[in-house]
This record gives C-alpha cells, structure tokens and sequence, in this order.
C-alpha cells in the first residue's frame, strides 16, 4: 500500500510516496509559499499531483500531511498555533484536500509526525520513552509515553517550542529566541555593515567552520539556549532519549553534541542519568515517512478498507 506523504514546514513542503514499512519510492520539496492560506493549499494540492504525475504505475490509497499547529486528528482539522503559516487556523485541511483530491486524508501535527517517522523507522533504539525536538524555522515537539505518542486531552499538548522563556529582558515562548530562524535574524542584525546578509543557518554553520569570530559567537550562544531549554524538559519528563530532528540533525553533529554537554550542566543529576541524545537518523525524510506510515495506519482501521 501506499500514501502520499506531505509535510508542511514553516521553509519548505517536503513531499513523496512512500509505503506502511518506511520505504520511499519517490521525494521532491517546494518553497512553502507564505503569501495566503489559498497560496499553501494550492501548492499541497500541487504536490499531490506531481506525485501522481511522477509515479502513474503506484496508485496511492491515501494521503498524510504533517502540518505546524494544534490538530483535531480525528476531523483532520487546524485549530491553530502555526506561526509561521498565513491564516492557518479554524482550518478543515482533511475536507479541503480530500475535496480537491477524491482520496481519504489523515491530519496530524508536523511535530508528531517527525517523531513517529523517526521512532518507527529510524536507527536510534526504540526506547520506551523519548523527547523529540525539531529545531528549524521554530521548535516543535513530540512526545513518546510507553512506546505511544501523547497528544494530551484534545490533541493540544505537546507544544514543547512554546514553553514561557526570558531573555535578554525580553518576554516570550522558548522558540522565539532558540530557534533557527531567530540564530539567522540575530547574525544579520549584528554582522559588520556591507557584510553578506544570510539566509539560512546552514551559512552561519560554514562561516563558524571557517572561524568567523560572530558565527562562533552566535552558535555558542543558540546551543546555550537550547540547551538549558531540553534540561527543563529532562527534568519533567526524566526520559530515556532525547532526539533531535530538523536542518541540523544531519548536518551539525557537533553542535548536537555541544546541546547535550549543555543539557546535562542544567538538567538534575538522578533525572538525566541513562538519557542518551540522538540525532534523528531519517534528517529532514522523517516528518513526511511519519506522515505515509500515519495515514495507511489510519486508512487500514477503516471499515471496508483492503489493509
């Protein structure tokens, strides 16, 4: 069986086909457009249809997207919190697509998705119980409670990038000043006057790399961040692993290595004892394989499916 297999990031719609075991038979990604609400439901339903077009000898059963915000799962509904994304709340994103589409449509948090992706699929061990963090463009979170995700009483926990932060005596949610976005925002603001305004946090990753004194400086000071924010959760939640998803997961072991040293300063003796810290081995594939695997899983429990 297969899915079509979305996800939806604040930067980027990585997208594919991919079946109940994980595997991925075709991927591509596009620029999440960040204009309207109708520009980013047109380009999901865009990306559905290059699927298609790509792959016309395997009919897909179903799709899964993965998308930031708090979700009804069981009406594939967007309540709201996504940021990053133009009018995305009060949103009926299953009925839309399946609309559009004619195939069934199953809804999660992006988030959730990453971490299922990651704890089905991927090459860390499948520990009973682990903290997923996705750090990108914001922080989303996932939770992992005996081997099932917790979702919390109407599927709006889990939220783990919006935790109350002070910084710099500036109120507002641990994502806002830990994340890759604001590690960029802040490089361009502080860089020397005529000096390369970047993009990406990749960038300010190679100038560090090259022993630029600003990106050393900034990185250093982002790793503190998250750090001291994965020690608090270390803290309540004393799991067994903590796994960290988004650009940097594949690209930056060193700086996942610097989070931990971190982590473990501020987090409590007995409560981080026997935690270990992975990088989320599937990288960037993770959250849209999580979202196939969500949506055949939920497509085969329904009455007079073939699953």
């Amino acid at each position: 069986m297969h899915a079509i297999s979305i996800d939806i990031g604040g930067t980027a719609i990585k997208y594919g086909l991919t079946d109940e075991r994980g595997r991925i038979y075709w991927e591509n990604s596009s620029p999440t457009p960040l204009t309207s609400q109708e520009a980013v439901l047109d380009e999901i339903m865009a990306c559905v249809q290059r699927v298609k077009s790509a792959n016309p000898g395997l009919i897909p059963e179903c799709i899964g997207i993965g998308t930031p915000g708090l979700v009804d799962i069981t009406r594939g509904y967007v309540m709201g919190g996504a940021g990053q994304l133009p009018e995305w709340e009060n949103l009926p994103l299953a009925t839309i697509i399946a609309d559009a589409t004619g195939l069934p449509v199953y809804v999660d948090n992006d988030a959730n998705m990453m971490a299922l992706g990651e704890y089905i699929f991927g090459g860390t061990p499948r520990v009973a119980n682990a903290l997923f963090f996705t750090i990108g463009t914001g922080i989303g979170g996932a939770i992992i409670i005996e081997g099932e995700l917790y979702r919390g009483s109407k599927n709006a926990g889990t939220e783990l990038g919006c935790f109350p932060w002070h910084w710099e005596g500036r109120w507002g949610y641990w994502e806002d000043f830990a994340s890759m976005k604001t590690l960029t925002e802040r490089y361009n603001k502080l860089c020397d006057a005529g000096s390369e305004i970047v993009a990406t946090a990749k960038t300010i990753f190679e100038k560090l790399e090259r022993g630029e004194r600003l990106a050393h400086q900034l990185v250093d000071e982002n790793a503190e961040l998250i750090g001291r924010g994965i020690a608090g959760y270390i803290n309540i939640f004393n799991p067994d692993a903590i796994i960290i998803g988004g650009g940097i997961s594949d690209s930056q072991p060193n700086f996942i290595e610097q989070i931990k040293t971190i982590a473990f300063e501020h987090a409590l003796e007995d409560c981080r004892r026997g935690v270990d810290f992975f990088a989320a081995s599937l990288g960037n594939k993770a959250g849209f394989v999580g979202a196939g695997y969500y949506a055949l899983q939920r497509f085969t429990q329904q009455p007079g499916s073939s699953g």
